[in-house]
């Protein structure tokens, strides 16, 4: 019987604490605070996620209370969400559950100058991303284990006369993986993951010449493995073009990427780029450049308007896996697409190259949703250095709702992703759901559903291509 790994004493200070905030958000006026709990039954047609014709049906009894809340005034905002899966195999005779929750608090504890952000998560990670990957925790795969992550992170803001701003910040966070339920735990291992940076820029002043200096560290320290650092100073230059576009060009040194051993400043960098703003509407950066990993470009676009809002960002960046921020089940942000290249306690190093785009679209009766993302991961190799094949994902999803009344509510969502790795090939990913929502009364949601999922590996000699078929009906209850 395996033993379960005690919580570090920093992850119980972080757990403390946050009982200590809860309760007293709990006590204040003003909370927004929603609990839920859902009971229902569902019928799938291959509970295991096997290759045909190994499918075994099941009838799954399901209970799930949840809880949100959030509060903000002048001086702090806090959101919680908390999920409790409790599921029942009738013909199997047995159970499993699942607890999922996501909260963040932000404080100024010092007006306009010190400001304080900690949380804490705790979602499911892939244990082996060649296996099968089910699309949520209700199949019994057996390649889902827990992620719990806290965080906290002091952050410094300084106006120097009337246009130099001083910022200055640090992060530390504790990742941690049950593996109590994996059968080779021999490379799973928790990770802690620090960061600082500091800069000083006058963009405040809004015309004329513009400089800015700043440093920023990261380092990722592992239970086994080497750790991982790097370290860029950066000294930039420019002009506005007029109130809202900035053109800037900096340089400066960085660690360089190929040297596992010393991690200083050592490799020169540049890049040149364009900055644009117009109020809370427009927010656009694009840059491109020399980095000690090759030539690279950045860019990033948030544009709000009317009936909704479009975002993209792209960046080439040098990273380790534990910096992995791509989790699945994540409450607070779901449209976020889940990392299928995942690997618990992973502690490869390598070169980002990920580009993102969402869109949605919100109307009287209609709302409308995409994401789109594309990610190179080029330069890998494992802690000691031994180089590794590139790896790849890529996906596009999108959902759907109308008001068909004033009780009834259509849903529908799906998705295509694909990835590929040295060892699996090229694999591809099929989700797709239906539901109808009916509200009986003002606490109570009837709810009819139907679920498809397929993985479909390319190549012909493989166990973890399964084809899904989940239909389900729920009762909820708002209070």
């Amino acid at each position: 019987m395996k033993t379960k790994r005690m919580l570090r004493p920093r992850s119980l200070a972080f757990q403390a604490f946050g009982l200590l905030l809860l309760g007293s958000v709990v006590m204040a006026q003003g909370v927004d605070f929603k609990g839920a709990i859902k009971v229902g039954a569902l019928d799938t047609d291959n509970v295991f996620l096997t290759t045909a014709p190994s499918e075994v049906d099941e009838t799954i009894y399901q209970i799930t209370p949840s809880l949100s809340l959030d509060y903000e005034n002048q001086r702090m905002s806090t959101s919680v969400r908390y999920q409790f899966d409790w599921y029942k195999y009738s013909d199997l005779d047995t159970s499993n559950e699942y607890h999922r929750y996501d909260a963040t608090f932000t404080g100024e504890l010092v007006q306009d100058a010190l400001f304080l952000e900690l949380g804490g998560s705790r979602s499911q990670s892939v244990v082996d991303p060649d296996a099968a990957i089910p699309t949520d925790a209700l199949p019994i795969s057996g390649n889902l284990t827990d992620r719990d992550e806290y965080f906290v992170s002091p952050r410094f803001e300084k106006t120097l006369g009337r246009s130099v701003t001083l910022n200055a910040s640090y992060r530390y966070a504790d990742v941690r993986f049950d593996d109590s339920d994996i059968e080779d735990t021999q490379f799973v291992q928790d990770n802690t993951n620090e960061s600082a940076s500091f800069r000083i820029e006058n963009y405040k002043r809004g015309q004329g010449l513009t400089w800015a200096a700043g440093y920023e560290w990261q380092e990722t320290d592992y239970d086994l493995s080497l750790p991982w650092e790097f370290n860029k100073a950066t000294v930039e230059l420019g002009f506005w073009v007029n109130g809202n576009t900035r053109l800037f060009a900096s340089g400066g040194k960085e660690s360089a990427w190929d040297d596992l051993i010393d991690r200083s400043l050592q490799d020169e960098f540049y890049e040149a780029g364009f900055a644009y703003k117009n109020g809370d509407k427009v927010s656009a950066e694009f840059a491109a450049g020399e980095r000690s990993f090759g030539s690279s470009w950045r860019g990033q676009l948030d544009f709000s308007f009317q009936r909704g809002d479009l975002a993209f960002s792209y960046a080439e960046s040098p990273t380790t896996a534990g910096e992995d921020r791509f989790n699945r089940g994540n409450l607070l942000n779901p449209e976020e697409p889940d990392d299928l290249l995942a690997r618990p306690g992973s502690a490869e190093r390598y070169i980002s190259e990920r580009g993102q785009a969402s869109l949605n679209l919100n109307f009287r009766r209609t709302g409308f949703g995409f994401v789109v993302y594309d990610e190179q991961r080029a330069g890998r190799f494992s802690a000691d250095g031994t180089p590794l094949a590139d790896e790849s994902q890529q996906g596009v999803s999108a959902s759907f709702s109308w008001q068909a009344g004033v009780r009834t509510d259509f849903v529908a969502s799906g998705s295509i992703n694909s990835r590929e790795t040295e060892t699996a090939g090229e694999v591809d990913f099929v989700s797709a759901s239906v539901s109808v929502n009916y509200r009986a009364g003002s606490s109570v949601l009837l709810t009819l559903g139907y679920n498809y999922s397929e993985q479909d590996p390319a190549a012909s000699a493989t166990d973890s291509d399964y084809v899904a078929n989940v239909a389900s009906f729920f009762v909820s209850y708002t209070f």
